[in-house]
């Protein structure tokens, strides 16, 4: 009997969990068939034949000329290893002061590491405030310490009721060559709301030909020419579709506005690649329905990237899932099972975070009109005893029920990205081998896709 191709898919995946559960469980690393040392630096060369998707010669981090023509790589750190910046140095919200983690989310090899990241590849983060505040999370990865990020990568920033500055565009040439770049934008890009002229301020789904003609004209340090080359600027994009709240009404995302959005960051940013963040549980999440939603959309996403086939009318050639909601997720399940909620922690069940979820609406009274009330798994370190938001104990997971802590999740938020665009540019060690679309295994990107996000869109331990 011959399986089908989505039998022989399922297969692979449920393969691939199996090894990584069994390599993590003994300190050995899934993604390169090596012993790991303790800050996740690989202990010995790669050689150029091992068989796994995902493997990145991190002896030559800083020398792309020798990294076996791969163009992007990154290290795990020990958090006191000063030679790399701190986990989110540069994001507004660190949650400093907030209660330490759970002993469950404290486990090592689970949150305590920080990560470096080097490429030569030209990315932009497009999104919200969430969105803006990852791109700077990956920032401080792909950043030298001493970097004087205010001055050198913040382009422009608006005021907004007691806050002077938030930001709205960012730039910076990183380690490795490469480029970073992040547009706020509260909407999901749409044609009929571009505009001339770029606007930054709160809540705008705008966006302007201005802003994208800098990006496309910007030079890096020390180079002769700028970084539009034939007509295309960025490698790569990551896409955030904006939370629940300035979406009022989750059924209005559509496959066909998704697709609209991906085929516009191809048509004016010049990127052949494509991440696309799964939605999160916030605030916004009001009821059981809303839920039910933002499943939907992911999934939604999902099949969008599987079924992707590029044209001659579009440069995106590759659309990954990075599954940033099943990470966010597992730690706020973790954290309401720690502080006393009954709740089920197999995450290997298909649907898992639609089951008995009820407990997410367990809120505070609301207090301001301009927030939904917080949900007390989500941000509390123990389990409150009352509706009063003041008898919070905030963890380290979430301020205030709608960004992220990114001292907490930044590390492995930008170990993903790098690991999703390392599927498509490493060459050997990934599968964009520069030839022809029909030639490049979407099979195997789907396969290194899943190793990406079982590794770091989970709890899963790197050591």
């Amino acid at each position: 009997m011959s399986l089908s191709l989505k039998a022989k898919r399922r297969l692979l995946i449920a393969a691939a969990s199996i090894i990584i559960w069994y390599f993590c469980q003994f300190g050995i690393s899934p993604l390169t068939n090596e012993l790991m040392t303790s800050s996740g630096h690989l202990k010995e060369e790669i050689k150029p034949d091992t068989a796994s998707s995902i493997k990145l010669q991190l002896q030559h981090f800083n020398d792309f000329s020798k990294l076996n023509h791969g163009r992007i790589a990154f290290r795990l750190h020990n958090l006191d290893d000063m030679a790399v910046n701190p986990p989110g140095i540069y994001a507004p919200l660190s949650c400093e002061d907030n209660a330490d983690l759970t002993s469950t989310l404290a486990h090592k090899g689970v949150l305590d590491f920080k990560a470096s990241v080097s490429t030569d590849l030209n990315m932009i983060f497009i999104g919200d405030s969430i969105a803006g505040q990852l791109a700077q999370a990956f920032d401080s990865a792909a950043l030298e310490p001493q970097y004087d990020y205010e001055s050198s990568s913040i382009k422009r920033t608006f005021s907004y009721m007691s806050k002077a500055k938030h930001i709205c565009v960012t730039q910076s040439t990183i380690r490795g060559g490469g480029g970073t770049a992040y547009m706020r934008n509260s909407g999901i890009l749409l044609s009929g709301a571009m505009i001339r002229i770029h606007q930054c301020k709160q809540g705008t789904t705008l966006w302007g030909t201005d802003l994208v003609a800098s990006f496309l004209d910007n030079h890096h340090l020390g180079d002769e020419q700028p970084r539009r080359k034939e007509g295309r600027s960025f490698d790569a994009a990551i896409l955030k579709i904006p939370a629940l709240g300035w979406i009022k009404d989750i059924r209005s995302v559509t496959k066909e506005k998704i697709m609209e959005a991906i085929e516009l960051v191809g048509k004016h940013f010049g990127a052949e690649t494509v991440v696309i963040s799964t939605l999160t549980f916030s605030n916004n999440v009001q009821t059981l329905n809303d839920w039910a939603g933002i499943q939907r959309v992911n999934e939604m996403i999902r099949q969008i990237a599987r079924n992707w086939e590029p044209n001659n009318l579009n440069s995106v050639r590759w659309i990954l899932v990075q599954e940033f909601g099943n990470f966010t997720n597992q730690m706020i399940w973790t954290n309401a099972k720690h502080i006393g909620y009954d709740v089920d922690l197999n995450f290997s069940v298909n649907g898992w975070e639609g089951v008995n979820a009820d407990f997410l609406l367990d809120r505070f009274e609301q207090v301001s009109k301009f927030h939904y009330s917080h949900s007390k798994p989500m941000v509390c370190a123990k389990r409150p005893n009352s509706t009063n938001v003041q008898s919070c104990e905030y963890n380290n997971i979430s301020p205030d029920g709608m960004h992220w802590c990114s001292p907490t999740l930044g590390p492995r938020y930008s170990a993903s990205v790098a690991c999703l665009l390392g599927c498509v540019y490493n060459r050997r060690l990934g599968y964009m081998v520069e030839t022809e679309t029909s030639n490049i295994t979407n099979e195997s990107v789907r396969v290194c896709e899943d190793e990406c996000n079982q590794r770091f869109m989970s709890l899963v331990p790197v050591d």
